[in-house]
């Protein structure tokens, strides 16, 4: 029998389960020092390097001893246990963060369920069908493939290493290797099976969209309805050319979700399957997407895909920068930004409101970017979680540095829905 535990994300344990047994502590604690999130996540529109860089535990222990989860949802299954992580905030609301900030339609009824499976079953295939989508733009992923011919005659490239043997032998063949293109590869074979995963977990029609329902009968000519799954050594074995490059991560992406790696996957008592979502990436996006619209025209730099980065310090020596800057956002221009902002998906509450390496970092940015005519603002925005009270960080703001002449920092909550945060955002700078 299956044994369920479920937790909230920005928090513990949730209804009857308050109170873990003995086992579910070491389930957890063993859980916990092997897991790791990112290997788990759906991808989003890319992942951010900043993230690849300070990966975040999907739960912590706390100095009382009690468990929390962070910024991640879903479900993970090892053995008989599952933990699920449900969001705090409702299921209609990160739905419709997915769809503002990535464009993506995720239908309500997978929304309105009570049940994360669903919610990320939809945008897995959503992320899915655009990234084959655009991949797909200069045709099907066909691929070099090696292949060895023995005969009289010489196709192709000449293989005097295999061919010594033979005239050892006596025999009069030759060996060689041509490298055609084709379409069953282990690309295409991941893709395949990519598609018959995410059929059996939507369940409706019309979800792969016009371009990818007309190309998976095509790929499925080829492997056949059933290929056998590639290793990931075969995977990252193939060789991409520019216009096959494209393929890469969607190859990547597709081999995750034919491995099962789901909501519904199973997992031995050794090793750990399922899915999560990163909640604080798909807030950061959908801020993104909100404070463009309140901008109306002005500059908004997504500061961790900026080309250029600055960095905190730089050596005497001439030697390379340590400390690079990856603000979320930039209002204005880079040079000279009117506003520097940062998404967190945290809870901003007394009597602790700002952890110490937030405030760190937004005043890092802040003197980074200060100058003798600069003053930017610094802002830490927070989503507007329904339990949170107003926090002695943010009705004490605007809050000035001590050196002076080097800006400010505000720390303020942002409504969930797109109406009031693009509303909070006009007020907030005074977009007109």
């Amino acid at each position: 029998m299956t044994h369920r535990i479920v937790f909230q994300d920005l928090g513990g344990p949730v209804g009857g389960n308050r109170n873990l047994r003995r086992k579910d502590e070491i389930w957890l604690s063993d859980l916990a020092s092997e897991l790791d999130a990112h290997s788990l996540a759906v991808p989003i529109k890319g992942s951010f390097s900043k993230y690849e860089i300070e990966p975040e535990p999907v739960l912590t222990r706390q100095p009382d001893g009690s468990w929390r989860a962070g910024r991640f949802v879903g479900e993970i299954r090892r053995g008989d246990t599952i933990l699920e992580i449900q969001p705090r905030l409702s299921f209609p609301v990160i739905a419709e963060w997915a769809s503002a900030a990535l464009n993506l339609r995720i239908v309500s009824r997978a929304a309105g369920r009570n049940s994360i499976a669903f919610l990320i079953a939809e945008l897995q295939a959503a992320t899915w069908r655009r990234a084959l989508a655009d991949a797909s733009r200069h045709g099907m992923p066909a691929i070099r493939s090696s292949q060895r011919h023995e005969g009289p005659t010489v196709l192709g490239r000449f293989d005097l290493a295999a061919t010594l043997p033979l005239r050892m032998k006596r025999s009069p063949n030759l060996v060689s290797v041509t490298q055609p293109k084709v379409v069953d590869n282990p690309v295409t074979r991941a893709i395949v099976l990519a598609d018959r995963v995410l059929n059996s977990r939507i369940q409706r029609t019309g979800w792969r969209g016009p371009r990818v329902e007309e190309l998976i009968p095509h790929l499925r000519s080829q492997t056949g309805t059933r290929p056998v799954l590639p290793t990931r050594r075969e995977l990252r074995s193939v060789r991409y050319t520019p216009i096959t490059q494209p393929y890469r991560a969607v190859a990547e992406m597709s081999w995750m979700i034919a491995k099962n790696r789901g909501p519904h996957g199973d997992g031995s008592s050794d090793t750990y399957d399922g899915v999560l979502l990163d909640i604080a990436e798909l807030w950061e996006l959908f801020l993104l997407h909100c404070i463009r619209i309140a901008a109306d025209g002005r500059t908004v730099t997504h500061g961790t895909r900026a080309e250029t980065t600055s960095h905190l310090l730089h050596s005497t020596s001439g030697e390379r920068p340590m400390g690079r800057l990856l603000p979320d956002f930039i209002v204005g221009e880079t040079a000279q930004p009117d506003a520097i902002i940062d998404a967190k998906y945290k809870r901003l509450t007394d009597p602790f409101p700002v952890q110490r390496e937030d405030l760190y970092q937004l005043t890092s940015y802040l003197a980074a970017h200060s100058g003798s005519q600069v003053r930017p603002r610094g802002i830490l925005a927070y989503p507007f979680l329904p339990d949170s009270l107003v926090s002695s960080a943010e009705s004490g703001g605007p809050w000035s540095l001590q050196w002076g002449g080097g800006g400010t920092a505000e720390f303020l909550r942002f409504p969930t829905d797109q109406a009031g945060c693009v509303a909070k955002f006009v007020e907030v700078f005074d977009f007109q």
